[in-house]
């Protein structure tokens, strides 16, 4: 009986296998096909989805997806790090190459700086003669300014002396000027008696005359009357000489006065002549008076600046000792710099050697790149490019570069553009660090590209809205336009979007959680404004996971600001009024407040977040954020531009014109290889 019993426990057991292998058959065939595309280091898969969380399957596939989010993980950070790395090789080879060709030229310029030090010495020593020499001219001319000053002080005495005469003189000048002046009125004054003589004498000729007519006239009578009349004659005739007589003492009278009249004239003239002279005279002594003044003057300005010249000489002299130290220091120092000279010239040499080594260790940095580069190769964790494309595809890339998250974009950009021109692409990757004139540089970017004829352009979709006018043309030229990291405002703005997928992101972010509290609990979320679409597709997609499970549970829902301190003070608040809180997911940007919260009320609650950061990370570390998804950053910046490469070059359509890109997820398994120290 008992060997039948195991017989038929046997058989059972058997059988039990059997059934068990036939209905598990499709999950191992799952489970084997992973592993099997892991070990061909193929890396884009999805999740293996397991219903039953407390099974061996869940465990064994919680395994495969682990290690395959871990290496995907890891491959995305080292490519990211490639990037670093090559921009650190360029700026480090850059440097040392720029770093040998300055040691040269300083070296060449120490040659120089030694030899203008040589004749610096040389013009040193000289000038310590010269200010030798200088010092006994000075002595000389010290001795000069004296003896100027002497004569000068003489000249002034002299002037003095001299302007006092000319006092004198001018005071005697004006004395004989008045007396002419009256002389020259006195003998107007007799000018004008002797003219009034002139009209006595005038008068007395006129009565001769008349005396003369009288006579002839009485002789007639005389002569008519006969002898009575002969005394009459003789009185007649006694007149009429008398009358002769008068006439000739007038005329000698008027002799005399015409040449009294004559030499008071020419004397008058003289004297006339005498007072326009002294006049003259006058004006010339003023002038002369005023230059004798104006010498005095000048010579007792300059016998004062004489004075202080010889002051400031004594003082030259005085500064001459300090000023030959000086000049000897002077030669000390240039010897010390010689010598200085010629040891950083070694030093430049030897630095210049180093450059070479350092140059010799970027080639072999870079030759290892090249290595990391190829074995990155043998794993695929996204799109691949076409090989071998003989056609030239000329790509523009434009982002925004003001964040971490924008600058691990562009290290997918980065990435796919060193992979593409490897292929003779031409990808010029605009960045814009500040908004400032992004849009007008765009344009006008966007039209040197247009002008060379390029195949296609990649923009964030914020950034295409605000150069609609501008991509229409674009794309009415039959050239591609992609957006990434979200959808553009139109449909018509854009060829193919790449964007991360919301939906599926919040799913993630659920079984994070259903992982983390294993399966049972309090739920809340914490959900931004509506008003930004990706929180109320993150909060409905996340409870509409919960909603029929019988474990965990989303038990309440709470409104948050996109505010570091509001949100603080609001997740604080809650806290203290709600004891039953095992879990919390954020749908907004303020996670590191919440983290804080939790951290400071020193509750043991388990926090999902989006995005990620170095903050982030180091609360993965502490265990308060238990996942952290990410929208794959690096993707973002480098399917877009593999894609439109390969749709180029091969004339395909992309698989849909709304790409996903993966999410990706952070949590202890894979954090201590992104966190920094």
């Amino acid at each position: 009986m008992m060997a039948i019993f195991f017989i038929l426990l046997e058989a059972a057991i058997i059988v039990f296998l059997v059934v068990y292998l036939v209905l598990n058959k499709s999950k191992m065939n799952t489970f084997v096909r992973q592993a099997e595309l892991i070990k061909r280091r193929r890396l884009d898969l999805d999740d293996i989805e397991i219903e039953d969380r407390k099974s061996a399957e869940a465990t064994l596939a919680d395994a495969i997806n682990a290690i395959k989010n871990n290496m995907q993980t890891f491959l995305e950070a080292t490519k990211g790090n490639v990037v670093v790395l090559s921009d650190a090789i360029a700026t480090l080879s850059d440097g040392a190459r720029l770093n040998q060709d300055g040691s040269s030229r300083i070296s060449e310029s120490l040659n120089v700086v030694v030899e203008k030090v040589d004749e610096q010495l040389s013009v040193v020593k000289s000038c310590l003669d010269l200010i030798e020499e200088n010092s006994v001219r000075l002595s000389e001319i010290d001795g000069s300014a004296k003896e100027i000053g002497r004569l000068l002080g003489d000249t002034v005495e002299s002037c003095r002396t001299g302007l006092a005469g000319m006092d004198n003189y001018e005071k005697n000048m004006t004395t004989a000027a008045e007396d002419l002046a009256r002389s020259e009125k006195i003998l107007e004054a007799f000018s004008e008696k002797i003219g009034e003589i002139n009209e006595i004498g005038a008068f007395i000729t006129s009565i001769s005359s008349s005396l003369k007519m009288l006579a002839l006239n009485a002789s007639i009578e005389a002569a008519r009357v006969g002898a009575a009349g002969s005394g009459f004659a003789v009185v007649a005739k006694e007149m009429e000489v008398m009358s002769e007589k008068t006439q000739e003492g007038i005329d000698t009278i008027n002799d005399i006065l015409e040449s009294v009249v004559e030499s008071s004239q020419q004397v008058n003239d003289c004297i006339h002549d005498s007072v326009e002279v002294f006049a003259k005279s006058r004006h010339e002594f003023d002038s002369v008076s005023g230059s004798f003044r104006t010498i005095n003057q000048q010579s007792g300005n300059i016998n004062e600046k004489m004075k202080q010249i010889s002051t400031k000489i004594d003082g030259i002299s005085g500064k001459f000792t300090a000023t030959m130290d000086r000049a000897e220091q002077a030669y000390s120092a240039s010897e010390e710099i010689t010598a200085v000279t010629q040891e950083i010239s070694g030093i430049s040499e030897e630095t210049s050697a180093s450059s070479q080594k350092i140059i010799d260790n970027v080639e072999a940095l870079d030759n290892m790149l090249d290595g990391l580069k190829t074995l990155l190769k043998q794993f695929t964790t996204s799109v691949e490019p076409v090989k071998n494309s003989e056609r030239q595809v000329k790509i523009g890339i434009f982002c925004i570069v003001d964040n971490d998250f924008w600058r691990a974009v562009r290290r997918g950009t980065i990435y796919a553009k060193n992979e593409l021109e490897a292929l003779g692409a031409v990808v010029q990757y605009v960045p814009f660090y500040a908004w400032g004139t992004v849009y007008e540089e765009m344009n006008a970017k966007m039209d040197e590209m247009m002008a060379e004829d390029y195949d296609g352009y990649i923009i964030p979709g914020f950034m295409i809205n605000n150069v609609a006018e501008k991509i229409k043309r674009v794309i009415e030229l039959g050239k591609m336009v992609y957006s990434f990291n979200c959808d553009t405002k139109e449909a018509e703005l854009r060829t193919a979007v790449f964007q991360p997928d919301v939906a599926e992101a919040a799913v993630m972010a659920a079984k994070a959680m259903k992982k983390a509290l294993n399966d049972k609990g309090s739920i809340v979320v914490l959900e931004g404004g509506r008003t930004v679409p990706v929180n109320g597709i993150r909060s409905d997609n996340f409870q509409k996971y919960f909603a029929d499970s019988k474990g965990a549970k989303v038990t309440d829902v709470l409104h948050v600001e996109y505010s570091e301190e509001e949100t603080y003070d609001q997740v604080m608040e809650y806290l203290k009024t709600h004891k039953d809180v095992d879990g919390m997911y954020l749908t907004t940007g303020t996670p590191i407040a919440v983290a804080r919260a939790i951290e400071d009320s020193k509750r043991r609650i388990k926090l999902v977040v989006f995005d990620h950061s170095q903050e982030i990370f180091r609360y993965i570390k502490k265990g308060i954020i238990v996942a952290a998804i990410g929208q794959d950053p690096f993707g973002q910046g480098h399917d877009p531009a593999v894609w439109m490469y390969n749709c180029a070059v091969t004339g395909q359509a992309l698989p849909s014109t709304n790409m996903k890109c993966r999410s990706n997820i952070v949590d202890r398994n894979n954090v201590d290889s992104l966190v920094e120290s």
